[in-house]
Formats: C-alpha cells, structure tokens, sequence
C-alpha cells in the first residue's frame, strides 16, 4: 500500500514509523529542511522536502498511484486544501486530514461555501484534541476502568483493569473465575511485562492489568469481581481552558442523564471571557497569569478527578503530584512527550493519554486492508479491532479452534445478527460476521487473506 504523510511532526514520526513497521510502503514530505534531515537520520524512508499542499510535490511523491494521503500539517486550511489536490488526481484515493480545532472539524459539512464533506475532497477528519477529549470523557463516565472500548454499534464493550489488592479475583486462576456467559478474558500484562493471551492456568496478581471483552451487561456484571464497591464522579476540575479542556467541558455538560459539578482553571484572562460565553454550567476560574495559577490546592482537593490538559507537560506533571498528595484518586493527564513514558508508574500516573497514540488509533483503522469496522490501540502496538468476515472467505464454515491463526492472534469474540459469541474453539464461522480481533505487534495489517473473499 503506498501512503503519503504530509507534515513530519510528532504525529507524522510517529504514524511513519507504525506504518513503517507494518511493511507499508511510505513517503513523508515536509517543508523544512532540518525536520527532513532530522526524520532521516531516524527513519530508512522515502523524504522529499517541499510543499504538501502543492501539485508539483505531491507529483513528485506518485500521488496519481498513491492509495492514501494522511495531511498532519500545523495549518488545517493547509490539510483540507492538501486533500483536495489529492482528490483531483485519483477519486479513489482515501484522503485523512487533521483538523485540530473541532469546531472546524464539525462545520464543514457546512461551512460558508455550502460544501459538504465529500465535495471538500474529505475522507476522514482527525482531531486530536477531540479525541483527547473524548477518552477522558470516557474515563470519567466509567471511573473503575483504566480502558474502555466499544465494538459493535456500541454493544460489545472491551475494558481493561489493573488488578488491586482488595479485588476479588486477586490471587485467583483464570479458570476459577466465575464470570458471566457474556464476558470473556482476552489478555493480561503482568505488572512490568507484555501483553500476552492467558491460559485457564494463570494466576492474576495485584498489579496484573486484565482486558475483558462481553456485552455491555456482562462487563457490569464483571465489575462486581474487580473492585470492592462502586465509585461516583461528581467533582471534575479540568486544569487548561484549551481546545482539548474546552471540548471536554462541552461533552460533560451535554451528557444525558448525568449532572457533573465542573470547574476548569486557566491562567489567560481573555481566554476566560471566551470559555464564558461558550460554556453555560462549566465555572470558570481565572488563575493570575502564571504557571502557578494551575496549582490551586483547595479546588484540587475537592476534585473526584483531576484532568490536566494545560499543553505543558511540566504544569501537567506537577499539578497531578500536588493531586495525588492531596488525595485526588483519579488522575488523567493529557501529556504531548512519551520521553518520560517509563517514569509515569513510579510517580502514581497511571492514566496518560497521549495525543499522537491516539491520532494513530483513528488513523490506522483506514490503512487496513480488510474491513474493519473499529480499532483501539493497546499498550506494546497491541491492536483490537473489529472486522466483516466476508461471504465465501477462507475461514467461512471453520470451527474458530481449526482456523490457523498466527500465534499472536486472537478471535476474542463473534457478533451474529446483533447477538454476542463469546469465542470457543467449537463456533462455526459465518459470512458476514464481525469479528473482535487481538492482535499483537505486526499480525494484525496481514488478516486479509483469512476474512475477506478472494
């Protein structure tokens, strides 16, 4: 597959080098000369030095011949008109653009042009931010999880959670776990090691992070078995009033049938008056100015959760120390570097999301090859995802136990006319399944030749 990436930023690296990985056939273009020669020295890639947005650069990358255009530049006008340009030479070329601000995101289907998605020349619009802003929003709506997922128009529910002291299946094998008929284990990583796929012989231990896949009852079911009591959010303080603190505070105060009590600090008092006029439950706390107008002890100790979403992973990281001294329980930071990834354990941060992770889970659902309908990114370039099993295929009619599989794959469950399997060696295959996939490092992008008909 040939893809072309404009923009050799951290979320151009970073997609690169997935892509790179997974055998793609790859041209990264940048208009900076350091930022290529830069890339160069880390990645044994195809690099031209130019314009993305313009048809002599974009012919020199093969664009007529290319199968994806990912624009990652800083400008979105920039990416929009980068994928316009893409769609006049070849109308089946799938265009990805990102558009950090996601009210541009969500007003182009009706912009002051009257032109839709499509005629824009959009395949696929990618917010950081937004989807920052969403996974945080899905933590807070679901507190005693560390990951939660959804598959199947929202019916399957995949979550994974590190396994504490005080939890019921704590020293417990997996085949002794009493778990409901429509949830299943899908993986483990034991405190400090990899993911991998358990056997009915492995004992979970405090610190082990477990994933569980089942329909939504079951997985609420299975809760009971991981924490001792239930727990509320009430308080959210949201520490930055940017794009991401902003967007979140909006989703949070459109939720249905749930009240939260939110506050969001931001030091600029320009921006304040902004987040004013926008947001009507959200109270806004303007700091003086400084970088210690994050620090405020008193309205942390009060949060159920703290969210820091500054843009500075400094103020982030010493604002969520100041929480956890203060007793803050659920911490989540939105942190830019993955320099210090290693360290976040040792400081008690075990909730970080990272912008280019997540920019890379939206892309890379479209560089697979068979039909997937959803993916997540797991830890270890670990991927779940759902895919069609496509009449007349190669595993259509098998029992799931006689499919061979590479190892590192893993059919974690069967959806079948809106109702769950949970996988077992004797399920028969069906066209027209949806199959939730785990797949560990490179397996996953090769699945074409077993669930789509040749």
């Amino acid at each position: 597959m040939h893809v072309i990436i404009i923009g050799g930023g951290n979320v151009g690296r970073y997609v690169a080098k997935e892509l790179l990985e997974k055998k793609q056939n790859v041209v990264l273009i940048d208009k900076d000369e350091e930022t290529v020669e830069a890339i160069r020295r880390q990645l044994d890639m195809n690099l031209i030095h130019g314009n993305g947005a313009s048809i002599e650069v974009l012919e020199k990358a093969k664009i007529d011949s290319a199968d994806i255009l990912i624009a990652l530049m800083e400008n979105d006008d920039a990416n929009i008109l980068a994928c316009m340009l893409a769609k006049t030479f070849s109308k089946k070329i799938t265009t990805i653009a990102r558009v950090r601000d996601p009210e541009n995101a969500g007003s182009i289907d009706i912009d002051a042009y009257g032109l839709t998605k499509k005629q824009v020349g959009l395949d696929v619009i990618v917010s950081p931010e937004q989807a920052v802003a969403d996974e945080i929003a899905k933590t807070v709506y679901f507190p005693d999880v560390d990951e939660v997922d959804y598959f199947a128009d929202e019916t399957v529910k995949f979550i994974g959670k590190v396994i504490g002291e005080r939890s019921k299946i704590n020293g417990m094998k997996i085949g002794e776990i009493d778990l409901p008929e429509d949830a299943t284990i899908v993986g483990m990583s034991k405190e400090g090691g990899r993911f991998g796929f358990p056997s009915e012989g492995d004992t979970i231990q405090e610190g082990d992070k477990v994933y569980f896949l089942g329909t939504i009852q079951a997985i609420r079911n299975t809760s009971r078995l991981l924490y001792d009591e239930g727990s509320k959010i009430e308080r959210v303080l949201i520490l930055g009033g940017g794009t991401t603190g902003y967007t979140l505070a909006a989703e949070l105060e459109s939720t249905k049938g749930r009240s939260f009590v939110i506050k969001l600090i931001e030091a600029d008092p320009r921006r304040c008056e902004e987040l004013n006029q926008k947001l009507k439950k959200t109270l806004i706390i303007q700091g003086g100015g400084t970088d210690n107008s994050y620090y405020n002890e008193e309205e942390i100790r009060e949060a159920d959760v703290l969210v820091t979403a500054t843009g500075d992973d400094r103020i982030n990281l010493i604002a969520s120390v100041i929480g956890k001294e203060a007793g803050v329980t659920r911490i989540i930071n939105a942190l830019e570097s993955t320099e210090y990834e290693s360290v976040y354990p040792k400081m008690g941060l075990n909730k970080v999301i990272n912008p280019q992770l997540i920019t890379a889970e939206k892309i890379m659902r479209h560089i697979h090859k068979e039909k997937v309908v959803s993916l997540a990114v797991l830890e270890d370039n670990v991927e779940v995802f759902e895919v069609v099993l496509e009449a007349g295929c190669q595993v259509e009619g098998e029992k799931v136990g006689e499919v061979s599989l590479p190892k590192d794959v893993l059919i974690g469950a069967i959806v079948r006319d809106g109702s769950l399997i949970t996988s077992n060696g004797n399920a028969v295959l069906a066209g027209g399944d949806h199959l939730i996939i785990v797949a560990i490092g490179k397996s996953g992008l090769s699945m074409e030749e077993y669930f789509s008909a040749q």
